[in-house]
């Protein structure tokens, strides 16, 4: 038995399900139809050699990385990937 929205019964309604199962759905069109990153976010970037600006976003993950500050370091490598994408892709 389906229960009304307004309704507020103890038990999970069949309505509940229907649309948790509904959001499932939709989650999962939109995850298959975006391509896949290009970038391999598993791994660090690397600086470009020669590139004062890469070089010194690397230094500046490798300060916060024996600082133990994974933020600052996650940080670096989001500058270090844009200005990768920027100024070194064609």
């Amino acid at each position: 038995m389906c229960m009304d929205p307004a309704n507020q019964g103890t038990g999970p309604s069949l309505y509940n399900r229907a649309r948790l199962s509904a959001e499932v759905r939709i989650a999962n069109e939109r995850g298959q139809a975006l391509p896949p990153d290009p970038d391999d976010l598993s791994r660090p970037p690397r600086a470009v050699p020669g590139c004062p600006a890469c070089l010194t976003l690397a230094e500046r993950r490798e300060v916060a990385r024996a600082e133990c500050d994974r933020s600052a370091e996650a940080d670096a490598n989001v500058l270090l990937r844009r200005h990768l994408r920027e100024e070194h892709c064609p």
